[in-house]
């Protein structure tokens, strides 16, 4: 499909832009055929396990379409990993090639790979700024450390000097896989526990593709237009939606290897970035970056992957009506299992329905089954939220226990991904969240979701953030607030305020028994709040009184 999509653009439209330095469709393409021409000459072969250890840098994206097209598979691992986590996905996957950068090539020592070190500057832009650039971020990562004790370490420019020379003599490798081989790995429930291997297809990327062009516009996508690539391509909703649809659909794609809300927001204005897709924390801290300016150009502008409250959809509607901007907010759901994004809020809603992440992407089937049964609820009842999708994993990789758990056989003779979700259903097909099944807390025997709590005091003057979570109190289990304020106010003084703010917005089961306030919530490696971090903060808390 990113041959389809330099067909659509024109091999001299950008492809990618890089802090400034555009690389066209089909530069790109002569990347790809380089650097997969090289990976051959050094020994890999279909059905081999490539570790991509990458930010967002434009080495990860010729990486990942160069081992898909010599038929390998793609493992990614965050850029960030500890020894103990990049160990783990490298021996699962029995991986003997890792693709690093300077922050994080010492990991791998000790580790029987090839190293294929990928440095972050070598697609600065061949300016001044850009040799500045350069100079600046090789004094700050100066100090970090080379790998040592590896089979053997190979300079990125080398690779793609040997690959080009292949391509001379050889010409451009044949596209070899198909369709239902797996493309890529992406981790996930390693805060729970060891992570598991989720295994996309081919099939699967190029489904979620389709269906988001169908989804986000189809005839209203003009090839140049830009689209934002902040999320990280180890995780399924940076490579299939940021990076994989645009590509496909011959879009330029900005990559941003970290999240800097200033850069982020320039690069947006800058580039006319039309298709911005991020996480509710992004957003936040982007908002006043975006006040006063022109919005007009925006064509599309989502939030997924964490819970996004009813006062962030509000103000951003406000901001970009306010920025001359025609589209709205709008939220959605996906989960790894299903490469990424499944749902999405539809376009024109004058108020989004609370709780609502949108309706199912183009041939996608959800019902609602009670929880840890294949039981179907009749009209949407609210339950465990199931989904029948051509994006669906095909399972998690070595791991046929975990695997049987979530893919289910219905009654209709159909594997259903069982999402672990609790929603429901409304009569125009909405999906309205409740809160993730293991994240429901009962108190005095009553369901109370977290997420809902959240989402009324987020709606608190005062409140910048929240998150709510179970305790142990007395003989039962009640509800406690981590807060983040917009002003400095006493504790004791925030705390009362808040609970008298919950009372008669909340039912009495939901009402916070503690309110505690921090300066920031802690946050996962996809900057979502780490609600299990705090969780786990109150345990040891208890086993010490």
């Amino acid at each position: 499909m990113l041959r389809y999509g330099a067909e659509r653009a024109g091999s001299t439209r950008p492809a990618l832009a890089y802090y400034g330095n555009h690389i066209s469709y089909g530069e790109l393409l002569a990347e790809v055929h380089a650097c997969a021409a090289g990976l051959r000459a050094h020994g890999v072969q279909r059905g081999d396990f490539v570790t991509i250890f990458l930010p967002n840098i434009p080495q990860c994206v010729v990486a990942v379409y160069a081992v898909n097209l010599i038929g390998a598979v793609c493992n990614m691992v965050h850029p960030l990993s500890t020894t103990g986590e990049t160990g783990y996905a490298v021996d699962l996957t029995e991986s003997k090639y890792v693709l690093t950068c300077e922050i994080n090539e010492a990991v791998c020592s000790g580790m029987d790979v090839e190293i294929i070190r990928c440095r972050t500057p070598a697609y600065f832009p061949k300016t001044p700024k850009g040799y500045l650039m350069g100079w600046v971020y090789r004094r700050a990562v100066r100090k970090c450390l080379n790998g040592e004790n590896v089979r053997k370490i190979t300079e990125w420019e080398d690779l793609m000097k040997e690959g080009r020379a292949a391509v001379a003599a050889s010409g451009v490798p044949e596209m070899a896989g198909a369709p239902k081989d797996t493309a890529v790995i992406m981790y996930t429930g390693g805060t729970t526990g060891t992570a598991k291997g989720v295994m996309l297809s081919n099939f699967a990327v190029n489904a979620v593709a389709i269906q988001l062009v169908v989804g986000i516009g189809g005839e209203e996508i003009h090839a140049g237009d830009g689209f934002l690539a902040i999320l990280p391509m180890f995780h399924a909703f940076g490579l299939a939606v940021t990076v994989h649809t645009p590509l496909s659909a011959g879009l330029k794609v900005a990559l941003l290897p970290r999240f800097d809300a200033k850069e982020c927001a320039h690069t947006i204005l800058s580039e006319k970035t039309a298709y911005i897709a991020g996480v509710p924390a992004m957003y936040e801290r982007m908002y006043r970056e975006f006040e006063g300016k022109d919005l007009s150009f925006i064509k599309l502008i989502v939030a997924g992957g964490d819970s996004v409250g009813g006062s962030l959809i509000n103000r951003y509607n406000q901001l970009l009506r306010q920025g001359d901007c025609k589209v709205k907010f709008r939220p959605g759901y996906g989960l790894t299992e299903a490469c990424s994004v499944c749902a999405l809020t539809a376009d024109g809603y004058r108020t989004v329905p609370t709780g609502c992440v949108g309706i199912p992407l183009m041939g996608n089937r959800v019902c609602t089954v009670e929880p840890g049964t294949t039981n179907v609820l009749p009209d949407g009842g609210e339950g465990e939220l199931c989904l029948l999708s051509d994006a669906v994993m095909t399972g998690y990789y070595r791991n046929q226990e975990a695997t049987d758990a979530v893919l289910r056989r219905h009654e209709d003779g159909k594997l259903w991904l069982h999402t672990g979700d609790i929603v429901k259903i409304t009569p125009t097909g909405d999906i309205c969240f409740r809160s993730r099944h293991k994240r429901m807390v009962k108190v005095n025997g009553y369901n109370v979701y977290p997420m809902m709590i959240e989402e009324v005091m987020q709606t608190h003057p005062d409140v910048q953030e929240v998150c709510a979570i179970g305790i142990p109190w007395k003989h039962d289990t009640r509800i406690k607030l981590y807060v983040t304020l917009k002003r400095k106010m006493d504790p004791a003084e925030a705390e009362r305020k808040l609970i008298e703010y919950a009372v008669g917005r909340l039912n009495r089961w939901s009402i916070p028994a503690a309110v505690e306030i921090v300066s920031a919530l802690p946050r996962t490696k996809m900057e979502k709040t780490d609600y299990r971090a705090l969780e786990e903060m109150e345990l040891r808390k208890n086993a010490s009184r």
